[in-house]
């Protein structure tokens, strides 16, 4: 296994010469820093992380998930988190890397199993122990960056192979319950879609449990077990990460972008704001 890492890391310094390096291979980025970061505010899509050096913190609301080298971390629905590398240097540098998890795929990998998915398996993020088995296929995916005829013939089937180890794995009950219809997680991930869609909307509760196939109260339950926050908390992360897009994107009127994704109150909004970034979002304009 230390052969397979060492060499992932080798290909994960030569190919990536930014921070953040999208790929020729579809659903795979690379990460590399000399220097811990600020944490940054980002919507995670599903997707399976894997850090080969230094450390990495994922916050999501009060909840606090540290990735490190004997690690990996598995999200499986659209996810506000705050993200930071927490051990680097240029000598030993952060090395991570992340694959997309496509749901579609993952439904359909489970389509013909029989064992129940509810389980255990709430969350809609966690870490286990990386294994050979992830670690393997991983390095091959990345190795293609190197061949990239094999690209589009090898990519499809080394990315189910990921899939299919993941199933297996610690998590796998989680993995499954993100493809399989009618579990309770997937039935959260269908009601968190609809307010990532419809976030600017009023958001009426019972009509998302309704959605969920379930009763208010256990809706509140579950989407907080999945997501480490309510639905109203959920929905004002997604409209303040894109006011904040759209505020350092244009500098628009900060009272028109405060309406624009939803907030009929700027004095609200300007709170809401402060109390998430550290900042008002004058000040973000400004700097």
């Amino acid at each position: 296994m230390e052969d397979a890492r060492r060499r992932l890391m080798e290909l994960v310094q030569f190919h990536c010469r930014a921070a953040k390096q999208a790929t020729l291979v579809p659903g795979l980025t690379l990460f590399r820093s000399d220097v811990p970061s600020e944490p940054v505010r980002s919507l995670y899509d599903p997707r399976v992380c894997i850090v080969l050096q230094g450390r990495k913190q994922i916050v999501i609301d009060r909840r606090h998930i540290e990735i490190g080298p004997g690690d990996y971390l598995v999200v499986v629905l659209d996810l506000p988190v705050s993200a930071s590398v927490i051990e680097a240097s240029p000598v030993r540098p952060h090395l991570a890397l992340t694959i997309d998890l496509d749901p579609q795929l993952i439904a359909e990998m489970t389509l013909s199993e029989t064992t129940g998915a509810e389980g255990r398996a709430t969350r809609g993020a966690d870490t286990a122990a990386l294994t050979i088995d992830i670690l393997e296929p991983s390095k091959r995916l990345v190795e293609l960056l190197d061949r990239p005829a094999d690209i589009e013939t090898l990519a499809p089937l080394i990315r189910r192979e990921i899939v299919y180890r993941l199933l297996q794995g610690e998590l796998g009950d989680m993995v499954r319950q993100c493809g399989t219809t009618g579990s309770r997680l997937s039935r959260v991930a269908r009601a968190a879609a609809w307010i990532k869609a419809n976030f600017q909307q009023p958001l009426e509760i019972a009509a998302l449990a309704d959605m969920a196939g379930m009763s208010v109260t256990s809706f509140h339950r579950a989407f907080k077990a999945a997501t480490a926050m309510s639905p109203l908390q959920f929905r004002t992360r997604l409209r303040l990460h894109e006011a904040r897009r759209l505020l350092l994107l244009s500098g628009d009127r900060i009272g028109g972008i405060a309406r624009e994704v939803g907030y009929e109150s700027q004095s609200q909004f300007n709170r809401e704001y402060r109390k998430m970034f550290g900042t008002s979002p004058g000040v973000d304009v400004r700097s």
